[in-house]
Formats: structure tokens, C-alpha cells, sequence
């Protein structure tokens, strides 16, 4: 018997250069409850059971989310779970969808006097499904969308909203 090949893999990564402190950048990015205002293609997203005490971080890892997006005709709801956070520097969060897993990690490293924000999306699951995957996020340009919230991000670390 032949081995089996590996699922296959789809990586969607994009990078901002920003002209903020990795701090602000950080702070921005973490904001959640400020997601589906700054980006018109997320609904809304929601702890999973209460959120977290009043000054506890949104962040940690193992707490779960679920995220309404829009896509077109499409409002698929997402269950998502945090894997990792690295304080100031890095959080990702885990979810599967039809068959295919996928991991949403942000970076925030300094660049001069600035910092440098990057989104990274990995896809893994069958081949036909990740082929059928790569058609569908051109259709929806998710590039285009994954470049216009960290231009948002980057405009919250430039000029925080009032709380």
C-alpha cells in the first residue's frame, strides 16, 4: 500500500509596516470587541461562555470564541480556540470548517522606529477541499480583506479609540 500523502497546505500571509510603537500595534490588535467595528466583514465575535473579568485579557490560550463573518451571500459562523499568545508579540487562534483546519496567527515585531504587522492564515485538509479553498478565497479576495484589517489595526495604534 502506497503511504499516505499529507493533507495538503494553503498559507494566506500578509504584512503592514506601521508607523506606531510594537506596543500600540499590540493593543490595537488584541481589542476585540473592536473586530467587527473596524472590519465589515466580521459580524461578531463572542466569548464562549462569560467574558473575561473586567481588566483579564481577552486572550489566553484554550479560551474559546465564535466569530459570525460575512461572505457574500454567505454568515458562516466560526468556533474558534485560542493556541497560543506570546504577550506583546504574537496570538493565534485555531478552527476546522468543513473538513479543513485552520490557524490564524498575528505577529507584531518592532521595524525602526515602528512596528511590523503580519497576518498569517494556514490552511490544512484535503487536497480537493484545499483546491476548491484556493478558488474561493480569490473570489473573495481575501488578501484585499486581510489588508484593509491591518490597515484598520494600524489606524487604532496611530489613534486608539476613546473608550
Amino acid at each position: 500500500m502506497p503511504p499516505r500523502r499529507p493533507p495538503a497546505r494553503l498559507v494566506v500571509r500578509r504584512k503592514l509596516p506601521v508607523a506606531a510603537a510594537p506596543r500600540a500595534v499590540w493593543e490595537a490588535l488584541v481589542d476585540l470587541p473592536r473586530w467587527p467595528v473596524r472590519d465589515r466583514y466580521i459580524q461578531w465575535v463572542r466569548p464562549v461562555g462569560a467574558p473575561p473579568p473586567e481588566g483579564a485579557p481577552w486572550w489566553s490560550v484554550g479560551r474559546r470564541y465564535r466569530e459570525q463573518v460575512r461572505r457574500g451571500p454567505f454568515r458562516p459562523v466560526f468556533a474558534l480556540t485560542v493556541v497560543e499568545v506570546e504577550e506583546g508579540r504574537r496570538v493565534a487562534w485555531q478552527a476546522r470548517y468543513l473538513w479543513v483546519d485552520a490557524v490564524h496567527a498575528w505577529d507584531v515585531a518592532p521595524r525602526g522606529s515602528g512596528a511590523l504587522l503580519v497576518s498569517e492564515e494556514t490552511f490544512t485538509g484535503p487536497r480537493p477541499l484545499l483546491a476548491i479553498a484556493r478558488v474561493v478565497l480569490r473570489i473573495f479576495t481575501v488578501e484585499r480583506m486581510t489588508d484593509r484589517q491591518l490597515a484598520f489595526i494600524a489606524a487604532d495604534a496611530l489613534d486608539p479609540p476613546s473608550r
